[in-house]
């Protein structure tokens, strides 16, 4: 067991910024130190990207302060951004900020190779819940976890003890239904990906139930329905002190999309909490009391201690409430559209009131069941027919959307309004730190050297490889598979099938089956052991692990690989990188002569080559490309892994994808109880959904396949090594049948969804 770290006595507080603004606002309301955005690469959608003379001068002002700045660099990476990550990382290595958050692995491989003197911390979307992953990463290179957000005080604690990582932990703000970096619903429905920032917020909708058999169509007048997945904010103001306890080095506020204001009142009531810890009882009460005001005075959701105290869980969603963040002000009982052409049209709303309005508000429209949002600054206000420049509590008045387009809105409309707040949106435009910001230059990197270190990594920048067409995607060339080009033989993929039961195997697939993924479970386990289970019908096993392990489930797992291995099997997927560990410090090696192989499932985020070429280096034998990716980006990254020059790791690296399956959508720890069994529900653009309850997660699954199968030609001319169809889920003869159909491309097919494949992921 690895020794614990010193007890904490200070913890440092984190605050959020996305503004020049909102960065002024956390230093002066007594932040230790700010995260920014790095421009065109971080997790947040903002309205505009801090640029890297702001970055060289916030990190200048905080510094000056002896305060820090880390800088977000949280999102995955796709194959032609990698020319700008490394400029952007070599500006930053001589900008000097504290830290940066990281995610993605391609980009972990470009700071330990080229950039040694930038620390790393692994982002929040990697997923670290417990010690095993949290020493794993250490290894990688990362000197620090922002841990998950579905931890207990007391997971975390257990964390701390059995690790030398400094930990960090999200104190308040947002929560995701989702494990952070497993969300693909806003990805694969819709192609903004939640892993880059661009995330659509799915989990913010109205569904409702389907009766047995109904099919859904609107997705309007399911019984029950509400916001099954809208997760109440995360509060820990009262907590402070067990955190403390538990080891923690920071606590991190979440909000880099939200106004000054927040910002300011948010870190002032934290930083009195703190300070409230080694104060006199009767002065904590004091402060405790006046930090609980001004999070009150900030506009937000419901909010709650999340998961931070065990057996509070079933408080973490109230499915009535919509969960747009703001200060409710009416609901809408009756829209009025004027007709005519669009540009002429006007709208008008008739609101019972639930606050008071004025002139010049900036209001939200929240459609409820589409979970459309709609902002608009309040131009026109009438009481019973009269213009005002004020309405009241109690009062139906109507207001004019001016600037939101007619089209939008659906008939009959059913909807909130918001008061949104925008104050302090214009004062980083009037301080001084802007105007440094202005007069500030940061040396530019040498092109050549750059295009020296692309070329040394092998990869060929988007000017290279042409513009992306219909008929030429970027990259796109037939070629043997990397692997297969390395070995000296034609292209070809092997298809491999994943199951749940070992039933699924004795069915006839349309293809030669070379492996079978076999999730492992006690069930399957059970059968593995048995000497007809060893066989497997002739056909290689590969026994596959989820993509979330919590810490009370690991010891199973641990006597399970080592019974397997014990028996002689080699081959095991992992879920999620840090999962390595299971198999790192095995004390007896099986009694066989056969290397260990270990896959990677496309729940690790490999994005790009780079990717690849990290977790080719730390000893997997192969690993799934990312269910994200568009076409271009996957030709491009394979095409750049494919130059890669062989080494003892990479040599033997083989590249997989999913081409068929029912992925989940959500994958989330939290059960709640307002869930219905393993029913279906419907989404308000009419999507047919199913919960998935087991004991590691809740799974969230679309109805319709996901299928790549008729593009596994062109997938296959890509230099893919294997393609993984899983029938882990449904009817195994279903599954057959629409394999079958799918393949051969005769008939009616049946219906499937694609993903980004032949769209763009942005």
């Amino acid at each position: 067991m690895i020794p614990p770290t010193p007890a904490v006595t200070t913890m440092e507080l984190l605050a959020p910024a996305g503004t020049l603004a909102a960065f002024e606002a956390a230093l002066e309301a007594g932040a230790d130190a700010v995260y920014v955005g790095a421009p065109g690469l971080n997790a947040r959608a903002l309205a505009r990207d801090f640029t890297l003379a702001e970055i060289a001068a916030m990190t200048a002002h905080a510094h000056e302060r002896q305060k820090r700045l880390y800088v977000a660099m949280n999102s995955l990476v796709k194959e032609d951004e990698i020319p700008l990550a490394l400029k952007t990382l070599s500006v930053l290595a001589g900008i000097g900020p504290d830290a940066l958050i990281i995610q993605d692995l391609g980009l972990l491989y470009l700071v330990r190779r080229f950039f040694p003197g930038l620390q790393a911390h692994a982002s929040t979307l990697m997923t670290v819940n417990h010690a095993l992953a949290a020493n794993y990463f250490k290894e990688l290179g990362y000197t620090r976890v922002v841990l998950a957000r579905e931890l207990s005080l007391d997971e975390i604690r257990a964390i701390h003890h059995q690790c030398a990582m400094e930990l960090e932990m999200f104190i308040h703000g947002a929560m995701c239904f989702s494990y952070s970096g497993l969300c693909r619903f806003s990805s694969l429905y819709g192609g903004k990906s939640s892993l880059r920032g661009r995330c659509v917020q799915p989990c913010r909708r109205r569904y409702d139930w389907l009766p047995s058999g109904k099919r859904a169509g609107s997705g309007q007048g399911g019984k029950g329905g509400g916001y099954f997945f809208s997760m109440n904010d995360l509060s820990g103001i009262d907590h402070l002190a067990k955190a403390r306890e538990a080891g923690v080095v920071s606590l991190k506020i979440e909000g880099r999309l939200r106004s000054v204001a927040y910002v300011r009142n948010t870190v002032q009531a934290y930083r009195l909490a703190l300070d409230a810890l080694d104060a006199s009882p009767a002065r904590q009460d004091e402060m405790l009391a006046e930090a609980h005001r001004l999070l009150a005075a900030s506009m937000g959701r419901k909010h709650g201690p999340g998961f931070l105290l065990a057996g509070q869980e079933n408080r973490l969603i109230v499915p009535r409430l919509s969960g747009s963040t703001g200060e409710v002000v009416g609901k809408v009982v009756r829209l009025d559209i004027a007709k005519g052409p669009a540009a002429d049209r006007t709208t008008n709303a008739q609101v019972v009131l639930q606050a008071s309005i004025r002139l010049g508000d900036r209001l939200r429209l929240y459609e409820e069941r589409s979970g459309d949002r709609m902002s608009f600054t309040l131009r026109t206000l009438a009481i019973k027919g009269r213009k005002a420049e004020q309405a009241e509590a109690g009062q139906t008045a109507t207001i004019g959307l001016g600037g939101v387009d007619p089209g939008r809105l659906r008939q009959p409309f059913q909807g909130v309004l918001f008061r949104v707040d925008v104050s302090g949106r214009d004062e980083g435009k009037r301080s001084a730190l802007a105007r440094t910001a202005m007069r500030m230059t940061v040396p530019e990197p040498d092109p050549a050297a750059l295009e020296r270190l692309l070329a040394d990594l092998g990869i060929m920048d988007s000017g290279t490889r042409g513009p992306a067409t219909p008929g030429r995607q970027a990259g796109k060339e037939p070629r043997a598979g990397h692997g297969a080009a390395r070995r000296g033989r034609s292209a070809s993929s092997e298809w491999w099938l994943k199951v749940s039961t070992p039933e699924a195997m004795t069915l006839r697939y349309p293809f030669k089956v070379a492996r079978v993924l076999v999730e492992l479970n006690k069930r399957t386990l059970a059968w593995g052991l048995q000497a007809k289970g060893r066989r497997s019908g002739e056909r290689p096993l590969v026994w596959a692990l989820p993509a979330v392990l919590r810490e009370e489930h690991l010891p199973w797992y641990r006597a399970a690989i080592e019974q397997l291995r014990q028996q002689g099997t080699a081959c095991f997927q992992i879920g999620h990188i840090g999962q390595a560990g299971l198999f790192a410090d095995s004390s007896r090696q099986p009694p066989t002569d056969r290397a260990l192989e270990l896959y990677g499932d496309f729940s690790c985020n490999v994005l790009n080559s780079l990717s690849l070429r990290m977790v080719a280096a730390h000893g997997l034998a192969g690993a799934q490309f990312s269910l994200e990716t568009d076409q271009a980006t996957l030709a491009s990254a394979l095409a750049d892994f494919s130059r890669t020059v062989p080494g003892p790791e990479t040599q033997a690296m083989k590249v997989g994808f999913t081409v068929h399956g029912h992925p989940p959508l959500f994958t989330a720890r939290l059960d709640a109880p307002h869930f219905q069994g393993q029913r279906s529900f419907a989404s308000p653009r009419g999507e047919r959904l199913y919960l998935d309850r087991r004991d590691e997660a809740v799974y969230v699954h679309a109805h319709t396949v996901f299928s790549l199968l008729p593009y596994a030609d062109e997938l296959a001319r890509m230099g893919l090594d294997y393609f993984v169809v899983d029938v882990s889920c449904g009817q195994p003869k279903k599954n057959v049948a629409e394999l079958t159909a799918l393949l051969s491309g005769r008939g009616e097919l049946p219906p499937y969804f694609a993903g980004n494949y032949a769209g763009f992921l942005s």
